[in-house]
């Protein structure tokens, strides 16, 4: 009776199957988006870390490397690896055990660093608490320097004021420096200025002091402004958060279609019919597909109560996520056919690659807009289960 019916699930297994077989180098990293991201504070990770929203917040432990990308960065626990990324404000009052790179409008450094620190800004403040353990590379309009760096300040700034110890040399473009009294420079001294720099009573260089006056601008062929090195900075910074974010997304688009195509030539067969089932009953798919993404989790949680049923909630978790993830594509082909005004019992691969291709990238492009993407995502995936099961149900009362 129900014959075909357990045959479709099995071939979807294998497809579960070949697809973690495809997406296992992917998994080498976490990779977390939405608009507020929140590593709490009893939570360890140990994996590096790629961050994608609004607001992101790292109160727990990381054990690798953290790539992040938001309008606000908050980093209170440890990274025991680098940090790289880019936001409108970033703040730290945890440590990061190695290097920070970084561009921001505001980079507000209250904690440890305990690598280099490379940023770009508008300002840049590390307080009397913060600390840089080796080099400090600063590009802004005003870097204030009130924590102690470990070896060596290169960099450029319209405002440059030091107010703690150095290690090793200073060596900045600015337009005026200051030199607080609780300032203490172990190497030499070397400021491109056109301003003296104004020292306080107590400030202490231990080398030698070199100011160079730069030439007038008109006479300067090769001299650029405090400004438009940050500027350019900063630029290169955003270019390369632009081409990593380009990468990251075509390798997702890549690993879906991929699978897609392994779905259309497993269980090709079977598209006719899911998409026939959808067009006639689009309203019963979405019910169904409501009833099945949020009873089936509830029926898992139930099986691991039962501990003897636990492998049984396996299974069933195994199936249902591949379900949720297989949905989605086939509205992509779906969506696809109905664009280019394909027959539904057209099963030709090439026809079926180009639909699935042209529908992943319509959906992709509509889940970058705010709310109405995460809509779609969600509408995806209940239409499409509901065709699934409606399908099987029909296939399942024909073989009776």
């Amino acid at each position: 009776m129900f014959a075909k019916a357990g045959r479709f699930l099995a071939l979807l297994a294998a497809v579960l199957i070949i697809t973690i077989l495809l997406t296992m180098p992917a998994a080498a990293a976490d990779v977390r988006q939405g608009q507020t991201l929140v590593i709490p504070a009893e939570e360890v990770v140990n994996d590096d870390l790629y961050l994608f929203g609004s607001g992101i917040t790292i109160d727990g432990i990381v054990n690798g490397d953290v790539i992040a990308f938001a309008d606000h960065i908050n980093i209170n626990g440890p990274i025991n690896g680098n940090f790289n990324g880019a936001a409108n404000y970033i703040t730290v009052d945890g440590e990061v055990r190695d290097s920070f790179r970084v561009a921001a409008s505001t980079i507000y450094i209250d904690g440890k660093i305990g690598g280099d620190l490379v940023a770009a800004a508008s300002q840049i403040n590390v307080t009397s608490a913060g600390s840089v353990g080796r080099d400090f590379l600063p590009a802004a309009a005003t870097v204030n320097v009130g924590g102690p760096v470990g070896k060596d300040i290169r960099g450029s700034a319209g405002d440059f004021i030091i107010s703690s110890s150095v290690g090793g040399n200073v060596n900045v473009e600015c337009g005026t420096l200051t030199l607080e009294p609780s300032a203490s420079i172990s190497g030499d001294l070397t400021y491109k200025s056109k301003k003296a720099a104004v020292q306080g009573e107590g400030a202490w260089v231990g080398g030698k002091i070199d100011h160079i006056i730069p030439p007038p601008p008109e006479s300067s062929t090769t001299g650029q402004s405090a400004g438009q090195v940050a500027g350019l900075a900063a630029f290169g910074i955003v270019i390369f958060i632009a081409v990593l974010l380009i990468i990251i997304a075509l390798f997702k688009y890549v690993a879906t279609l991929l699978t897609g195509i392994i779905m259309i030539l497993i269980v090709g067969k079977y598209v006719p019919g899911l998409i026939v089932t959808l067009k006639n009953k689009p309203w019963p798919c979405l019910g169904y597909g409501a009833l099945f993404f949020v009873l089936v989790p509830i029926a898992i949680v139930v099986t691991f109560l039962l501990i003897i049923a636990i492998p049984l909630g396996l299974i069933v978790l195994a199936v249902y996520m591949l379900a949720v993830y297989l949905a989605s594509i086939f509205i992509a082909l779906f969506l696809g056919k109905w664009m280019l005004r394909q027959r539904a019992d057209n099963t030709a691969l090439g026809p079926n690659i180009g639909a699935l291709a042209l529908g992943l990238l319509v959906l992709y492009i509509i889940s970058v807009i705010p709310f109405i993407g995460c809509l779609s995502d969600v509408a995806a995936i209940l239409f499409g289960l509901g065709a699934f099961i409606l399908f099987i149900r029909s296939r399942a009362g024909c073989c009776a």
